[in-house]
């Protein structure tokens, strides 16, 4: 550093000795430098300074000021950065909430584009994903974007779709809480469940104001003859008999706000119609697996970016990509009565004594075949396209969900029943 232009002293490690803090320059380079003092009087680098240097070179500009400087050191360098960037998300929302669209799907995705370049709302806090839901039953579904990695930061912003634009509505808790459908009228559920307790809640919205009102309330604990105490969790469909689990989406993955009205929509069972094979070969799939084929990969689920394609998966007799198939069934998920075909595959690692199961889904579109991996969990898979998961000890109601795909497009949803 060869020029200072600010010195003060202050204790920012909390030992109750002040401290020395100095900015300058270093040619054109600003500087910052900090010391800690000890109680003999000599003078340390800054232990700190990991947890605030990052915030420190990302503030640094010509206006750089010791208030600034002290700023990060009082509240912490992570703490700093999330007010910095809720700060500036919060305008890049405001400008957002002010441009003009001919209809809540272009409008929602533009939205949605917004939230997640710049990845935290008004109150520093990192998006994680949203859920898209007609609350109030006109038409009109709202956009429900939850904010908070991490436990008790967790909220949830909801908008909707008025006057050509996208409109703030409210904010609430979401900790520790999932979102159901209430098909019967206006709301949406939310079930919170922690600590022994449960809740299940109604927010309804009413001229563009959100009402909230507890349907069920109780205890999970309870003591069993055999076991002692054990827990015991009441199923939404106790509470409301037609609701069904609300699939969350990422914020950089908008296919399902196109598809929108599929997803909401009832399908029901197909389970008794009858279906063909793909250019009315029943030997079209096995043929492919016999002959080495070549597909288009696409990842629905394996720590990978949904919709990743990988061109290159070959078929090697009963081995793809390292894992073995176990089982094959048939199934219709795009309800054009011809079949795709449903692979179960393993991989089973020795060395732990594990066994990983997957699901691929193959499926020919125009000249092409697509390959659809993920992890495999359900039940069972009826005919018509639905995946099938029955109660057990971790959830206590029947869901059942489906898979929509458009070539590398493809996502998975619980489905309304």
């Amino acid at each position: 550093m060869d020029r200072v232009t600010d010195i003060d002293c202050f204790d920012f490690n909390d030992d109750g000795i002040k401290d020395i803090a100095l900015i300058g320059y270093s040619g054109a380079e600003l500087k910052v430098l900090l010391y800690e003092s000890t109680s003999d009087y000599h003078y340390n680098v800054f232990s700190g300074w990991g947890d605030v240097g990052e915030a420190i070179r990302k503030a640094s500009n010509d206006d750089f000021s010791m208030d600034t400087l002290k700023s990060i050191l009082e509240i912490g360098g992570g703490a700093y950065l999330r007010r910095i960037a809720g700060d500036t998300a919060k305008k890049a929302i405001l400008a957002a909430e002010e441009v003009t669209y001919s209809d809540y799907k272009s409008a929602y995705i533009d939205f949605l584009k917004v939230l997640d370049e710049y990845g935290f709302d008004n109150c520093g806090t990192e998006i994680d994903s949203y859920y898209i839901y007609d609350i109030d039953k006109d038409k009109t579904p709202e956009l429900l974007v939850e904010y908070g990695i991490y436990g008790n930061e967790k909220h949830v912003w909801v908008y909707t779709y008025a006057e050509n634009k996208v409109r703030r509505i409210d904010m609430f808790d979401t900790v520790n809480s999932d979102f159901y459908a209430y098909p019967g009228g206006n709301g949406i559920m939310k079930y919170w469940s922690h600590g022994g307790g449960e809740e299940y809640c109604l927010f309804s919205l009413n001229n563009n104001n959100l009402t909230s009102k507890v349907m069920y309330s109780g205890c999970t604990i309870y003591d069993d003859p055999e076991m002692g105490e054990d827990y015991r969790f009441t199923s939404a469909r106790d509470v409301v008999p037609t609701t069904y689990f609300l699939t969350s989406f990422e914020p950089d993955y908008v296919y399902p706000i196109e598809k929108y009205e599929e997803i909401s929509s009832h399908m029901p069972s197909k389970d008794n119609k009858s279906y063909t094979f793909p250019d009315n070969n029943p030997n079209f799939y096995s043929e492919i697996m016999d002959e080495d084929g070549i597909v288009n990969a696409v990842i629905l689920g394996w720590g990978y970016e949904t919709g990743e394609v990988h061109s290159n998966i070959h078929f090697r007799k009963n081995i793809i990509c390292d894992r073995e198939v176990t089982d094959i069934t048939y199934a219709d998920f795009n309800s054009d009565g011809v079949y795709e075909c449903v692979l179960y595959l393993v991989k089973r690692d020795e060395a732990y004594e594990a066994v990983e199961h997957y699901r691929v889904i193959l499926s020919k579109q125009g000249d092409e075949v697509y390959a659809y991996f993920a992890c495999s969990e359900e039940d069972s898979i009826s005919k018509d396209g639905f995946f099938i998961y029955e109660p057990n000890n971790m959830y206590s109601y029947r869901d059942r969900e489906r898979v929509i795909y458009d070539k590398e497009k493809c996502f998975y949803y619980s489905a309304p029943y």
